[in-house]
């Protein structure tokens, strides 16, 4: 699916126009500043022409003055119309990239960790209750929501790309995330502080708790110094979430 965030830096019709208008304008000043020079004429005078240029007006070579003064400002105008044009470009572009970092569109990296769930290897006798040795939907869920609530800026469940609506069933023997079928052993993982998120999955009682009371075994947790997380590549599409328009707000409070 393609990414509704990244652009490619094609020139804007905007920006080639200004240019255009930029230096026409800029050629316009150059032409009346060298009439005024000439007497209104591109080639230099001849002998038999000098008197006449001589004949013009103080009043007429005023104005030509004011009008090469007026393009020159216009000119200076419109190149910085076209550099604040160029900057909020660059504004904008660099907005949507962190708007797409944070919806989990593209490709990041950075430290974290990596946590490994696994169903035990006891035996049905040493587990008392068989169902508690295996991995369930449940258990990646408490897992991926103690990462967010302890800072992670992105996961992923065994090379997949996840985020806060993303859901998670168990179906026969494996587990469906998004529609994606993973089985035991299932890798978690997260980009952020590694030692703040190795520690809250680290806490009695917390979300990995009651897996290790069962079997210890069946929880690992590495530190990572460099995470290579794929893009999102669910649908970005809303059915019924819309966006308010402001104009109609303003309506309804008259």
């Amino acid at each position: 699916m393609s990414n509704p965030f990244v652009s490619r830096q094609e020139p804007k019709g905007w920006v080639v126009s200004l240019s255009l208008v930029a230096m026409v304008v800029g050629t316009m000043g150059s032409m009346v500043y060298f009439k005024s020079l000439s007497g209104g004429r591109m080639d230099r005078p001849s002998a038999g022409a000098r008197e006449g240029t001589a004949g013009i007006s103080e009043e007429n070579v005023e104005k030509l003055r004011e009008e090469v003064s007026r393009l020159r400002d216009e000119n200076q105008k419109l190149s910085d119309t076209l550099a604040e044009g160029q900057d909020a470009s660059k504004d904008i572009n660099e907005n949507l990239k962190k708007v797409s970092i944070f919806a989990g569109l593209t490709e990041i990296h950075g430290p974290g960790i990596i946590i490994t769930l696994s169903d035990s290897k006891k035996s049905a006798e040493e587990l008392l209750d068989y169902s508690a040795g295996i991995i369930h939907d449940l258990d990646v869920l408490k897992t991926v929501n103690e990462l967010w609530n302890a800072g992670a800026e992105a996961i992923a469940i065994n090379g997949k790309r996840v985020g806060p609506n993303s859901n998670y069933r168990c179906v026969g023997t494996t587990i469906h995330v998004d529609e994606q079928k993973i089985a035991s052993p299932i890798a978690i993982q997260a980009v952020g502080d590694p030692s703040v998120l190795y520690g809250a999955l680290s806490l009695p009682g917390g979300a990995l708790s009651e897996i290790k009371d069962v079997d210890p075994q069946m929880v690992k947790i590495e530190n990572a110094k460099e995470l290579l997380l794929p893009p999102w590549k669910g649908t970005t599409e809303f059915e019924f979430a819309k966006q308010p328009d402001p104009k109609k707000e303003e309506d309804d409070k008259e």
